[in-house]
């Protein structure tokens, strides 16, 4: 298995290379922010309910930026424009957590969701374009696991970042350590841009229109088909996901220290899951192991909405993680196979768009719902919409899954 990835990095192209490295530092800096900034706003004093909503602000700014950035995409080189949305973002959530205010901590994290967009969007399509199709599922593959990876050393390592600040600073408070880690962190994140700024601009397999011709034109069909489910598992995630530090903190009395620890652990799992998930695709075609990973991932969900016992809870914690993200390499380019080589920009877009709105609903529901009635209903909602994503992915690709339609390449005229 380990040759396997070996021989296929090696035959990966440079310009590929040099983006999984960039993504990988991208990681590790936003791993220890996400990880930190809710806890920052507890100890600022502010409540789940708005921790919801600055959750949501970054959603509705990824999902507001999302046709704009495909549009841009489509035109221009990739390059400049993700160096554009690093400084942007980098910059923004720098100013948000030296800031004091929640109009700020909003204003600050819409910007810097926006400058994410671009880079978002450009993930899937650009993995797309540049490898052939028997290197994308390692290609795929080994994207979310140098990810994973980052993140492992950002939650492990911001964990215990604001103890070290403590350590030798012991005037600091509490929000000054976690303030600096975030600070640190996102400095990690712009050294991403030397990678990117090596980027070669590379033909694009579509021509360049003066826009992105008649919408009438688009496979709404297939489309729709694939907004639902997509839909379906970010109202389920928006209501758990971006509570998780808080709950185990809040339940369970875990420090950052604690909580960076257990982070990291379920990295460590997701990783595993990542790395072998070329292996068990072969065995169980695409769609049928997204349906079987959503699916299991129920159970673990519903124990952790009425387990008390610490080690039950993380084990379902690093067990549903583990599931959930293990299938994100085969649903990407699940997605991607059914739409025209042309139009995979639009179709990222369009499944960030819902993806990202959908989220925005359901952080803000799930940060109300959890600050006045626990999280036990936030878990079974999620579990829910879940069981909704599978039957959905069933109704709609089951009959035509061996059937996926193939597109020829559209003659390469454009720079990227």
């Amino acid at each position: 298995m380990v040759r396997n990835y070996k021989l296929h990095f090696k035959e990966l192209p440079h310009n590929l290379k040099l983006f999984l490295l960039g993504h990988a530092l991208m990681a590790f800096g936003n791993s220890v922010h996400s990880l930190l900034f809710n806890l920052f706003l507890r100890e600022a004093g502010l409540k789940e309910g708005v921790m919801g909503s600055l959750a949501a602000t970054t959603s509705l700014g990824i999902a507001l930026m999302a046709f704009p950035a495909a549009f841009v995409l489509e035109r221009f080189a990739v390059k400049p424009l993700l160096i554009v949305g690093i400084l942007i973002s980098s910059a923004s959530y720098l100013l948000q957590v030296m800031s004091s205010s929640v109009e700020m901590y909003t204003v600050l994290g819409l910007v810097g969701a926006m400058g994410l967009a671009i880079f978002n969007i450009s993930v899937a399509p650009f993995i797309f374009r540049h490898t052939k199709p028997e290197q994308r599922v390692y290609a795929f593959t080994m994207n979310s696991a140098s990810v994973m990876g980052s993140q492992l050393f950002g939650y492990f390592i911001g964990g215990y970042l604001p103890e070290i600040f403590a350590a030798f600073n012991s005037s600091l408070t509490v929000l000054e350590t976690y303030r600096y880690s975030m600070a640190i962190a996102l400095g990690v994140t712009l050294l991403s841009l030397y990678p990117y700024s090596k980027i070669i601009r590379a033909a694009v397999p579509h021509q360049r229109r003066n826009s992105w011709g008649s919408l009438r034109e688009k496979d709404w069909r297939t489309l729709g088909k694939l907004i639902m489910p997509k839909t379906a598992i970010a109202l389920g995630a928006g209501m758990i996901i971006p509570f998780m530090n808080v709950y185990l903190s809040k339940r369970f009395n875990l420090d950052s220290a604690a909580i960076g620890t257990a982070f990291g652990a379920l990295q460590i799992c997701i990783f595993i899951g990542v790395f072998m998930s070329p292996s068990v695709v072969k065995r169980v075609d695409r769609l049928g192991f997204m349906m079987i990973t959503a699916l299991l991932s129920v159970p673990f969900m519903l124990t952790m909405a009425f387990a008390s016992s610490i080690a039950l809870v993380l084990g379902c914690f690093f067990m549903r993680g583990m599931l959930m993200n293990m299938s994100g390499p085969a649903t990407s380019l699940f997605e991607m196979e059914r739409v025209r080589e042309s139009d995979c920009l639009f179709a990222s877009s369009i499944l960030i768009f819902c993806y990202n709105t959908a989220w925005t609903f359901s952080t803000q529901v799930g940060g109300w719902v959890i600050e006045n009635y626990g999280f036990r209903w936030s878990f079974i909602a999620a579990a829910t919409f879940y069981l909704g994503a599978v039957g959905c992915y069933w109704l709609f690709f089951k009959r035509s899954n061996a059937k996926i339609k193939k597109i020829a390449m559209e003659p390469i005229k454009e720079a990227a």
